[in-house]
């Protein structure tokens, strides 16, 4: 196929990678059991774990997917909006106490939550699908606890004395 043509159906390189990625992530939606987010952070993790088995599923299509999206150097469009839509819950979930912007935390947890971050646990760390979407979800969950403590939770000043704290409140 010449570039001519590729052009013919698509006006710039943008319009043909976001086109892919839309391809792309049908092809992942139709393979997944999970249901599409709920709005609630809570589901995060879950869905993290069922996106690595669906990934693993559409190996060949996530890593060119990867693969288009170093190439390129930006994100592609269903990134874009599911990062956003996290972004948004984050905003007003997020506790005032950690100092990170909600874009901050969305982008770490987007590491974790991704095609990329399976990508790097599988081919790069060596690990299994199931380690990966296990050690994904956990991260993403740990993250996520922090990122929306309740904001009348004073931090121990060590944790030693948080520990002797907490000792002395189940004696009581």
């Amino acid at each position: 196929m010449t570039h001519r043509t590729i052009y013919n159906h698509f006006p710039t390189r943008e319009a043909l990678c976001d086109a892919f990625s839309d391809y792309v992530d049908g092809l992942l939606v139709a393979s997944s059991g999970a249901p599409e987010p709920t709005g609630s952070l809570a589901s995060i993790p879950l869905l993290v774990e069922d996106l690595y088995r669906t990934l693993a599923l559409r190996d060949r299509h996530a890593r060119a997917y990867v693969m288009l999206m170093i190439g390129n150097r930006r994100p592609m469009s269903a990134w874009r909006k599911r990062s956003l839509m996290a972004e948004k819950l984050i905003a007003r979930e997020q506790s005032g106490r950690i100092p990170l912007t909600p874009r901050q935390v969305t982008a770490v947890i987007r590491m974790f939550a991704s095609t990329m971050g399976w990508h790097l646990l599988t081919e790069q760390c060596g690990l299994s699908t199931d380690e990966a979407a296990a050690a994904s979800a956990w991260a993403t969950r740990t993250l996520l606890d922090a990122a929306i403590a309740k904001r009348t939770a004073k931090p121990s000043s060590s944790p030693s004395q948080g520990a002797a704290n907490a000792t002395r409140r189940r004696r009581n």
